[in-house]
């Protein structure tokens, strides 16, 4: 995947620490946005795309500070559990993650949208702890390993390291 945002390599702690002090119910870590489009479809993948340009102008300072990170495929790859193209929104602070919540809430327009947690339970947080705007797309669910152990993506490197819900919150973040 394509980083579109970053965190700060200064202080990726910008974008990763409340600045109210809130935090998610444990195991849930962070938020993901997952945004289905066709890219063999003009009409979808224009609509996408202005989605994506939207949520980039709409959040300057959060998209700029890597509070909202987003990411996107090639139009012509497709990564299970998800069925078609997406692009994908991730959110840390709980702070934002109800500004972007509601937001696409309002603009999703046609396009499907995956929210799930990020707890290191893949399976569940893609079905039964997700969220759906727009219609909800079958996911390919069989990609998911059985019996292993739990472990959440580090947040905003690409390629990082896969931490233990208990160890997520004490794990220091360095940006190469």
């Amino acid at each position: 995947m394509e980083y579109v945002t970053h965190l700060q390599k200064e202080d990726p702690s910008v974008a990763t620490t409340s600045v109210h002090g809130l935090s998610y119910t444990y195991p849930v870590q962070y938020y993901d946005f997952h945004v289905y489009y066709y890219a063999h479809n003009k009409k979808s993948t224009e609509e996408s795309d202005a989605l994506r340009a939207k949520l980039l102008h709409d959040f300057p300072e959060d998209s700029a500070n890597g509070s909202i990170l987003v990411k996107k495929l090639p139009d012509t790859k497709i990564i299970g559990p998800h069925p078609t193209q997406f692009w994908e929104a991730d959110v840390r602070r709980p702070e934002v993650f109800v500004k972007v919540l509601s937001w696409f809430q309002l603009h999703h327009g046609n396009l499907s949208v995956l929210i799930h947690p990020q707890t290191g339970d893949d399976l569940t947080d893609h079905t039964k702890s997700a969220l759906w705007l727009g219609e909800k797309v079958q996911l390919l669910v069989d990609i998911f390993p059985k019996n292993v152990e739990k472990a959440i993506p580090e947040f905003g490197v690409k390629g990082g390291l896969r931490i233990k819900p208990e160890d997520f919150d004490s794990h220091k973040t360095i940006i190469n």
